[in-house]
C-alpha cells in the first residue's frame, strides 16, 4: 500500500505491470522500480510456483540445492563474473561488499547523497569516511588530497543511479582519478543500473566502460531482473574474501521461490535483447516528450525521469490520478537523495505501449 500527498493511499489489485488494476481501477503504473515488470512474468510466476512445490519456502539452513545453484550460475553468465554471492536483500548487498573488502582500503570516500543501504555500510566498515559533493569529480579530488595520507588507498563509494532522480554517477570521472592510486578501488551500488544500462545491461560500471580488476557492483535481483535478493559479482578472490569476513555466514538465503524466479527472470532478460531495446525506445519517447513540454530532461538511458515546476505538483499528482495515471509523488528532501523540492518521480517500463507515454505526456501538457 502506497501513500498519496493527500494521505490516501492505493491498494495494488494486480501483479506489477504497465496496465495494472489499483483500487478497482485499471491504471497506467509509471512507478516503482520493476523497469521489465518480469516479477509477473508467467515464466517467472511459473518457475517460482514450481520451486515452491519442491523444495518448500526455504531451505532453513544453508543447505545446497539445485534453485541456488542456478540463480548463482545465472547471475555469473549475464555478469561474466567467476562468483556470485547472494545476499538476504539488495540493502545488504553494499554492506557486505564493503566489509569483505576492508583489508583493501583505508579511507572512504561516499557521494554525499548516497542511498540509505550505502550510509548503513559505511559505518558498518568500521572505516574513516569523508563524503563529497553529490556527483562532484572536483570535489571528490579536493576531498582525497586533503584527507590521504602517503601510500594510503581510497576508496570511492557511490550509488550509480540514484533512485530518487535518475541522475547517473560520472563512474568514468572517478575512475579517472583513481588512477592516481595503483590500488584504489571504486564500489557501486548499481541497484537501478543492472538489467537497465551497459550495452547488455551489465549496469552503471558497463555503460561508463570501467568495469576491471578494482570497481565492484554491490546489486539486487529485485528490481529489473523480477526476482528478490542482493548479488555481489565477485571473483573467485572476492568470493573467499566474503566467505572469510563472515559477512553473511549467519544469514539464511532469499527464500527458495524467490531465487528460482530470479534465475527465470535472467534467463528471459539474457535470451531477449528486444527487452532491453524497447526500454530504450520508451525511455528516447518519454524524454522527447517531456521536452516538448519545456522539461530539463537529460541525455542518458535511465529510464526515472524528476519532473520539477513552479506550480503544485501535488494537484498535478492527483491530476494523473484522476485520469488512471499513477506517477510518484515525493516531497523535498523526502527521500535519500531527493531534491529539495517537490518532484514527481516517473519511472519507465519496457512494456509500456507508446500510446501509455502520449497519455502521460498529454495530460502533463494540460496541468503543467
Amino acid at each position: 500500500m502506497e501513500e498519496f500527498p493527500d494521505g490516501l493511499q492505493f491498494r495494488m489489485e494486480s501483479p506489477v505491470g504497465p496496465r495494472m488494476r489499483i483500487d478497482g481501477r485499471e491504471v497506467s503504473y509509471f512507478s516503482g522500480t520493476s523497469y521489465h515488470t518480469l516479477h509477473s512474468h508467467p515464466v517467472v510466476i511459473g518457475a517460482a510456483i514450481k520451486a515452491l512445490q519442491a523444495f518448500g519456502l526455504g531451505s532453513g539452513t544453508h543447505a545446497a540445492i539445485a534453485v541456488y545453484e542456478e540463480a548463482e550460475a545465472a547471475v555469473c553468465a549475464h555478469f561474466r563474473c567467476e562468483k556470485a554471492i547472494s545476499v538476504a536483500s539488495g540493502y545488504l548487498s553494499m554492506m557486505t561488499l564493503l566489509y569483505a573488502l576492508r583489508d583493501d582500503y583505508d579511507m572512504i570516500f561516499a557521494d554525499e547523497r548516497c542511498h540509505f543501504s550505502v550510509k548503513d555500510a559505511l559505518i558498518c566498515s568500521q572505516k574513516p569516511v569523508a563524503f563529497f559533493r553529490h556527483r562532484d569529480p572536483d570535489d571528490l579530488s579536493d576531498q582525497m588530497t586533503r584527507h590521504l595520507g602517503a601510500g594510503q588507498v581510497p576508496n570511492v563509494v557511490t550509488d550509480g543511479v540514484f533512485s530518487s532522480t535518475g541522475a547517473l554517477a560520472p563512474l568514468d570521472r572517478y575512475a579517472h582519478l583513481l588512477k592516481s592510486y595503483s590500488t584504489g578501488v571504486l564500489c557501486v551500488d548499481d541497484s537501478h543500473g543492472v538489467g537497465v544500462l551497459g550495452a547488455t545491461g551489465r549496469g552503471t560500471l558497463e555503460h561508463f566502460g570501467v568495469e576491471g580488476e578494482n570497481a565492484y557492483c554491490a546489486g539486487t535481483l529485485s528490481k529489473a531482473f523480477g526476482g528478490f535478493g542482493g548479488i555481489i559479482p565477485a571473483s573467485k578472490a572476492l568470493a573467499k574474501k566474503i566467505a572469510t569476513a563472515g559477512a553473511i555466514a549467519g544469514a539464511s538465503f532469499v527464500p527458495i521461490p524467490a531465487a528460482a524466479g530470479a534465475a527465470a527472470g535472467l534467463h528471459l532478460f539474457m535470451n531477449d535483447p528486444t527487452i532491453l531495446q524497447a526500454l530504450r525506445e520508451n525511455v528516447e519517447q518519454m524524454r522527447k516528450g517531456l521536452r516538448i513540454l519545456g522539461l530539463s530532461v537529460p541525455d542518458t538511458p535511465v529510464p526515472i525521469f524528476t519532473i520539477q515546476a513552479d506550480v503544485d505538483l501535488k494537484r498535478v499528482n492527483k491530476a494523473l490520478r484522476d485520469a488512471n495515471i499513477i506517477v510518484k509523488y515525493i516531497k523535498a528532501g523526502g527521500y535519500a537523495d531527493a531534491p529539495p523540492v517537490e518532484t514527481l518521480r516517473v519511472a519507465v517500463f519496457s512494456n509500456h505501449s507508446h500510446g501509455q507515454i502520449d497519455e502521460l505526456v498529454s495530460v502533463l501538457a494540460r496541468h503543467l
